[in-house]
Formats: structure tokens, C-alpha cells, sequence
């Protein structure tokens, strides 16, 4: 009964979000903050309060759900989250598309099997859906693309000694950036720091030019394979048209007897020229070869050869 009472007087205290969104329900959020981002709701990346209310409001009567701001923003970093994952692996890769249909990114076993090569852990998005990437890459594309200068370095070098000197490393033409924004090294509590700091700098600043050079690698290798297999299915292309055109074309009994009556032939006779032709290939072949005028002349010889008409 205590633990009832308690929980009763905690009733006003914030809960942890349990809801469970669906696909409805992101393309709905989803569309409304494009539309927010159209209409210049949008500032360096961010969401104005204007935005959010909008998108509060559409959300709240379209979905019938009494969504609050943090319902909304907890579930857009969420999917921002997602969308990171997914667009850091693919981005600029050649061979790769993201398909509407199967919500799924597809390529050529090749192409595919060139990325596994070189980064093992790709393998469960061959067959991960991956919804709404299209809206997801308009909305956070960008801030892909600029938001690791968001951080400030000082701040990436923090980042980089919680998580490794293999995860990440810097580039060294921000190195003056990171000592000024660092503590005075005049300061005793620097002091010790600075020579790990300094050496972590250099260690990380000296592996870019091998991990840019592994990440062209993999470039290379992938768009070699998609590029052979481009020439490798038109080759195929040229190959059926050769074939097909060295192969004699064989008409069907119905083109047959539709091209009788197309030429004019009797329908006295119609029934033994039908049977005249496709009791006979080379002679089939022979009709069709000449001018369709020249036909009816041609089969009434082979048919009555000791005949005038």
C-alpha cells in the first residue's frame, strides 16, 4: 500500500516516454517539419519554437494523440540518430541506391560484396528496411555534412579520449584551434595534461592521411566493380541483338494465315496455302523474305506451277 501511495504522490513527476511511433506516424511528424523547413522555420539546422508549434499542432490532430514538445523532439533525434548510421555507410559510395519500393539501399552482389569486403559490419543493411530515407536525407543531409563543425575541437578532442585513439582522429590544420581553446598552459592543472594531450594530437593527425587513403581504396574498388558491371550488362544487351538477329524469324500459324488474308488470297484456297506454308519451313521463310505485293504472285506459283493467273 506504501509503494501505492508513493506512486500516486509521483504522479505529477515527468515519465519516461513508452509510446511506440509508427510508420504513419513519422511520415506524418516527418512531412509536417519539411513543410516547417520550407516555410524558413528552419534556422542554421535548428527548429524555431514556431516550427515546433506547428508541428506540435499538426501532429496533435492528425495523429489524435496529445503529443508535447519532448515526445517530438526525443523521437526526432531518434530518427536523426538512425539516419546518421545509415547515411555515414553509403554516402558518395557509387553502385548504391535507396529504393522507394523496397525501402531498402540496393546494388550488385559485386558492389555488395566489395563493401563487406572492407567494412564487415554493413552486411545487415542488404536486407534492412529503411523507411522514409528519401524525407529523412532532405531533412538532416545537411546537417550531415556540416555538423561535425558544430563541435568545437576542444570538444572533439574530449570526445576522442572517452572513445579511443581509433575511432576518430583530427585534422591538423585545427590543432591551433584546439590549444586556444584549451586552459592556459601556464596554469599548474594544465601542465600535466598538456604533453598527453599534445602527443594524442599528433598520434591522431598522423593516421588521416592513412585512413583517407584506406577510405579511397574502398571508393576505387567499389566503383571499379559497378563500373564493370555497367560494361558487362551492355556487352549482354549487344550479345541478345546479335543473337537475335542471326537467328531466322519463325512466324506463328496465326501470322501466317493473317498475312493470306492480308495479300488476298481467296478464301477457296486460303485453307490449302495455310497448309502449303507451315508444312513447309524453308518455303515459310522464302514468303515472308520478299515485298508483301510480291507474295500472292509467289505462292500461287509454288501452289500451281503448271498454272497461269
Amino acid at each position: 500500500m506504501a509503494k501505492k501511495a508513493r506512486g500516486s504522490n509521483e504522479g505529477d513527476q515527468p515519465k519516461k516516454d513508452t509510446m511506440k511511433w509508427t510508420d504513419h506516424m513519422d511520415v506524418v511528424l516527418l512531412d509536417a517539419l519539411l513543410e516547417q523547413q520550407v516555410n524558413g522555420n528552419r534556422v542554421d539546422g535548428t527548429f524555431t519554437s514556431t516550427a515546433y508549434n506547428n508541428v506540435l499542432k499538426v501532429c496533435r490532430e492528425e495523429l489524435k494523440y496529445p503529443f508535447d514538445k519532448d515526445h517530438l523532439k526525443n523521437h526526432i533525434k531518434t530518427l536523426k540518430n538512425h539516419f546518421n548510421t545509415c547515411h555515414g555507410l553509403f554516402k558518395g559510395l557509387s553502385g548504391f541506391v535507396w529504393s522507394s519500393t523496397t525501402k531498402m539501399f540496393e546494388a550488385e552482389p559485386e558492389v555488395w560484396n566489395a563493401l563487406f569486403e572492407a567494412k564487415p559490419h554493413a552486411k545487415k543493411w542488404r536486407y534492412t528496411e529503411i523507411q522514409n530515407y528519401d524525407k529523412l536525407s532532405d531533412l538532416f543531409a545537411k546537417d550531415r555534412a556540416t555538423g561535425e563543425g558544430t563541435m568545437s575541437a576542444k570538444e572533439k578532442v574530449q570526445q576522442w579520449e572517452k572513445e579511443g585513439s581509433s575511432s576518430q582522429f583530427i585534422d591538423v590544420d585545427r590543432q591551433e584551434e584546439v590549444r586556444s581553446e584549451s586552459p592556459d598552459p601556464l596554469n599548474p592543472q594544465f601542465n600535466s595534461q598538456s604533453g598527453n594531450t599534445t602527443k594524442n594530437l599528433k598520434r591522431k593527425a598522423s593516421t588521416m592521411d592513412s585512413r583517407d587513403k584506406q577510405v579511397e581504396m574502398i571508393q576505387s574498388s567499389i566503383n571499379n566493380v559497378a563500373e564493370a558491371i555497367r560494361e558487362g550488362n551492355t556487352l549482354a544487351e549487344k550479345g541478345v541483338e546479335v543473337l537475335q538477329k542471326a537467328q531466322p524469324r519463325i512466324y506463328s500459324e496465326e501470322e501466317v494465315y493473317t498475312e493470306l488474308l492480308k495479300i488476298g488470297v481467296p478464301d477457296s484456297i486460303v485453307l490449302e496455302a495455310f497448309l502449303f506454308l507451315v508444312n513447309g519451313a524453308q518455303k515459310m521463310r522464302v514468303f515472308f523474305a520478299i515485298p508483301s505485293e510480291k507474295r500472292y504472285e509467289l505462292l500461287i506459283k509454288w501452289m500451281y506451277p503448271s498454272t497461269e493467273h
